[in-house]
């Protein structure tokens, strides 16, 4: 059976998940618990599948990897909070339950994997091929230790991967849609749409008025989330970087000489020559160029002339050696200056290369770059003294030792900040400052509870830092007297915009018969604009608003339809339905193949679901709860 299935491994389903290993090792981290987490037993049970137990453990390290996936897209920081209403702590989890499910389906048909398949899966990652494109020990090595990982275990873990990636393809294996539902599909994606447009922007909207302490009140009260405050915390950090502390070290003369021995190459500039080309699309365009060059006519005369040349093609600028063709390189690095070369083939065509100018090879000696190599060295030094001297600072403040009495004791650079939200802003909305890892403190400050201190952080860069939480001023609704000039605003704002929407339903109440809404609108005198073909799907830059191309895609030829956002409200009339051409070749494949890879992975969430009445599956909410 294995053989079979291996025979397709080359399937969308099995390339899915192996995908899933190879990405791994992009958003790996190195893995460092939260304080709130390790105060709790990481080996709660959160679920059971069958005989076995997922723990907390287990969902932590899927939850760190996806919630720094997420701060790197986001480009800020997010809650606990905010991943379970985004429902991707479930998913997490439920992701961890299918791969249970299906171990455990492996290990009963007794699903097995040879050395040879663990070995090649892993030599033909692409996450550890060098420049060359093969298997690089070293860069495997620093893969693994970057991401905490033994070699034991990542062989451990591909031996898992496989026999479900095998499992899966054989219940996968043979789907297809029906040529109708993918000629239906298509017709749907690719169907475009033309109408007739009258917008009424909310910045036309004239003044309107200021509300009485009535109107005021209850808009208040029924829009008081608008007016929330958020979180605010006030809390002290201490901490130092490698900048600080570098400039305090020196770095001894013999092994700064040393470090320049060893990087010589590094300090060395390589010729380079500026190339001139005449690129002739035949042989005896070549020999007509070289006779005409040797007749004394202009460089770039015969070679946009007789050669036919781009004009923006011919001065290659200063290279390299290795920055050309090996072919052409040979040629350029032994030319005497101005002389042209012989005519010469490469799979571009025929070349006639001229060298310009000529920069010699320089080399930098030690006394030129003596203080970069103390300067970086320095830094190297000091980031693996504030690695030990965290530690230290780990222990005192463990110990309870003050934040101001472990700043002084240990000459960290210490900051309170009195009041600030999770973005980084007090409550006056200017940003706060924090001299040591910003991004960082921020996060520790919001993650640790009231009264407590963090434990010692270091950062990316080398720095290192601890937070110690001194107050929580809890999210809440501002009072009115506080966001009056703000109440009136968002007043003034829903006004203009009932205004708006009221007057594109009055204009699509006046289209009917045989009157079209580019005819009501003239007798109005109201711009009206034809839409380019509208995509189901609203493309970046439109300028025709989604809840507008939605409603269209729900219209008839001829219907009227209105709709309205934050900027306005619109009317449009359906001109024109474009359906597309039946998919021919290369597109009609693709079309099938995705249709085709949607059913597969249907059907494989149908086949974890199946197993789940094989090995019961139980989620401890309670301790679920409890644990994040």
């Amino acid at each position: 059976m294995m053989q079979a299935i291996r025979t397709r491994a080359g399937s969308i389903i099995v390339k899915v998940l192996f995908g899933l290993l190879i990405i791994s090792f992009g958003f790996w981290g190195i893995y460092t618990r939260s304080p709130s987490f390790t105060e709790k037993s990481p080996d709660t049970v959160i679920a059971t599948v069958g005989d076995a137990s997922i723990r907390a453990q287990d969902l932590q390290k899927s939850l760190e990897a996806a919630m720094q996936r997420l701060r790197a897209q986001t480009g800020g920081s997010i809650t606990m909070e905010q991943v379970k209403q985004l429902g991707v702590l479930d998913g997490l989890l439920n992701q961890l339950v299918d791969r249970s499910l299906l171990d455990q389906e492996t290990e009963r048909l007794r699903l097995q994997v040879s050395d040879e398949v663990v070995r090649s899966t892993i030599y033909e990652n692409p996450a550890f091929r060098g420049p060359d494109g093969r298997f690089d020990r070293m860069l495997f090595q620093q893969v693994l230790m970057m991401n905490s990982i033994s070699e034991d275990e990542l062989v451990a873990r591909v031996r898992r991967e496989i026999p479900r990636s095998d499992l899966l393809q054989a219940v996968t294996a043979g789907a297809a849609g029906p040529a109708d539902v993918a000629a239906a599909l298509y017709r749907y994606r690719n169907e475009k749409r033309v109408a007739d447009i009258v917008s009424f922007p909310v910045a036309a909207i004239g003044d309107v008025g200021q509300p009485s302490d009535a109107d005021l009140t209850k808009f208040y009260e029924a829009h008081q989330e608008m007016f929330r405050a958020p979180e605010y915390r006030g809390f002290t950090v201490i901490g130092m970087d490698p900048a600080t502390l570098a400039k305090t070290i020196e770095i001894p003369e013999d092994k700064l000489r040393k470090e320049y021995d060893e990087r010589k190459d590094e300090f060395v500039t390589p010729e380079r020559r500026d190339v001139e080309q005449i690129l002739a699309p035949s042989e005896d365009k070549a020999k007509e160029a070289e006779a005409a060059l040797a007749a004394g006519k202009d460089w770039k005369e015969v070679a946009t002339q007789i050669a036919g040349q781009d004009p923006d093609t011919i001065d290659l600028g200063l290279m390299k050696r290795e920055e050309l063709p090996r072919l052409l390189a040979d040629i350029a690095f032994e030319l005497p200056l101005n002389k042209p070369s012989d005519p010469v083939k490469s799979p571009l065509g025929w070349h006639i290369l001229r060298v310009t100018k000529i920069e010699a090879p320089t080399e930098q000696s030690f006394d030129q770059v003596k203080d970069q190599i103390s300067s970086e060295l320095a830094h190297d030094e000091a980031v693996n003294r504030l690695e030990k001297l965290g530690n230290h600072i780990d222990d005192a403040l463990a110990g309870g030792a003050l934040m101001a009495d472990t700043a002084a004791k240990f000459g960290l650079t210490a900051t309170t900040i009195p009041a600030t939200d999770e973005t980084g802003k007090a409550p006056d909305g200017k940003p706060i400052s924090l001299p040591i890892a910003a991004n960082e403190a921020l996060k520790a400050a919001f993650d640790t509870r009231d009264k407590e201190t963090s434990r010692v952080e270091q950062t990316q860069d080398g720095a290192i830092f601890a937070v110690h939480v001194e107050q929580v001023r809890a999210s809440k609704v501002r009072p009115l007297t506080e966001v009056k000039d703000q109440v009136v605003a968002a007043w003034q704002s829903e006004q203009k915009r009932d205004k708006a929407t009221k007057e594109a339903e009055a204009l699509a109440a006046s289209v009917s018969g045989d009157k079209t809404l580019a005819a009501v609108a003239a007798q109005q005198k109201l711009t009206v604009t034809t839409s380019p073909a509208l995509a189901r799907r609203p493309q970046q830059g439109s300028k025709v608003p989604p809840a507008l191309v939605g409603k269209l895609f729900g219209a008839q030829k001829g219907e009227t339809v209105t709709a309205d956002d934050e900027s306005g409200a619109y009317v449009a009339q359906l001109k024109e339905i474009q359906a597309p051409e039946p998919p021919q070749g290369d597109v009609a494949k693709t079309q099938d193949g995705e249709l085709a890879n949607s059913i597969k992975l249907d059907m494989a969430s149908e086949f974890t679901a199946a197993l789940r009445q094989r090995y019961p599956v139980d989620i401890k909410r309670d301790a679920l709860e409890r644990m994040f």
